[in-house]
């Protein structure tokens, strides 16, 4: 693959690693605040409290997935759709978690629209087929 194609996809890569940073960082800090102050239990009960230790795990792998799969649209520019659509769902499956702060999981379903759609850039032209 030429340089020149994986400088076109850089921009869906970057926005999948910013998605997936920002999931993973959200289910992190979920995860924190779980571990940190075990004896909130008495205020959110013991159901709750298991379900944000659920919710954190689904943004971790979340999160985790997400960056994977901007580091091979980068790495494998001819594979963009099938990494698109990793990054796509891992993006919806992270509403069920954390959502990355909510704004992690936009950016991501948008990232994953871009590499569905491959060779949209961000100003909206086609690359040329050669």
């Amino acid at each position: 693959m030429s340089i020149s194609k994986r400088l076109a996809y850089r921009f869906v890569a970057e926005l999948s690693l910013i998605a997936g940073s920002l999931v993973l960082a959200a289910a992190i800090l979920s995860l924190r605040h779980i571990a940190f102050f075990p004896d909130m239990k008495w205020m959110m009960g013991s159901q709750l409290s298991g379900h944000v230790l659920v919710t954190s795990i689904v943004g971790i792998v979340s999160g985790g997935m997400m960056i994977m799969g901007g580091i091979m649209i980068y790495a494998q520019p001819l594979h963009i759709r099938k990494w698109g659509i990793l990054v796509w769902f891992f993006s919806s499956l992270s509403f069920f978690g954390i959502g990355g702060f909510i704004v992690g999981g936009i950016i991501g379903i948008i990232a994953g629209f871009l590499a569905v759609t491959k060779g949209i850039t961000f100003f909206g032209s086609k690359l040329p087929k050669k």
